[in-house]
């Protein structure tokens, strides 16, 4: 029987949380008898660590002997049959499975994410829109409009998933028993595509995988201008760790 370790990050989102718990148990029941599938819940609501500031305890505590981990946000809701899908999926040679990640509210399909490894001069452009908060906004907002991803790709090799839901392998676990982020949010998508480089694995994306994305609950509670703040820590510290 596969195993398969849920990690949730959570942030004063409940009923979002219990939306997403039921929509893994509504799954789970497709596999019951195939793949074994636990639940662990990082609550940063009294503590606020970040997102995986909150999930890499559980992960360095509890991930090995796992065939499948992920960490994910709560505001989304995985398809009846994402489990079933995962099952059949050959994971030779891959580190990190990316799925159909979909956002009604802008008609976008999250992944692929990012379909090759990022540039010194990317990280420099990331550095002067997170240096000011109207660059920003600016930047935020054309990124809505302009990069809307409105169709269902095939599946393909790429760099880096989509952050709000990620999806390792044994392999990938078996290679990094232990990790600690450099920063305290944004940025993760880099981080783990540098890890599963380094492991000389694959990121795979498979639509058959899918998930709806339902809001931006946790982040929406912050400022753009602390967001900002964050993202250029974060991507500050993960250039120096990786890219120099």
């Amino acid at each position: 029987m596969k195993k398969y370790l849920l990690i949730a990050v959570t942030y004063h989102s409940d009923d979002a949380l219990h939306s997403f718990v039921e929509s893994v148990h509504r799954a789970a029941q497709r596999v019951a008898n195939e793949m074994q599938i636990d639940i662990e819940i990082a609550d940063n609501g009294k503590d606020n660590k970040g997102y995986l500031g909150g999930a890499l305890p559980v992960y360095n505590t509890k991930a090995q002997g796992y065939d499948f981990v992920s960490i994910s946000n709560v505001d989304l809701e995985l398809a009846e049959d994402f489990f079933e899908h995962l099952l059949t999926i050959d994971t030779n040679g891959i580190g990190w499975l990316a799925p159909d990640i979909y956002t009604d509210k802008i008609n976008r399909h999250e992944n692929p994410y990012m379909l090759s490894r990022p540039t010194k001069r990317n990280f420099f452009i990331w550095n002067t829109i997170y240096s000011s908060t109207w660059i920003y906004r600016l930047y935020h907002g054309l990124y809505v409009l302009k990069s809307k991803k409105t169709k269902e790709f095939p599946s393909c090799e790429m760099y880096a998933g989509h952050g709000s839901f990620m999806l390792f392998t044994s392999h990938f676990v078996t290679k990094n028993p232990e990790l600690s982020f450099p920063g305290f949010m944004y940025g993760e998508e880099i981080y783990f595509a540098e890890l599963v480089r380094a492991a000389q694995l694959k990121t795979q994306y498979d639509p058959t995988l899918r998930i709806a994305n339902v809001g931006n609950i946790s982040t929406g509670l912050v400022n753009q201008a602390q967001k900002s703040k964050w993202s250029k820590a974060s991507l500050r510290a993960i250039y120096k760790q990786f890219f120099e």
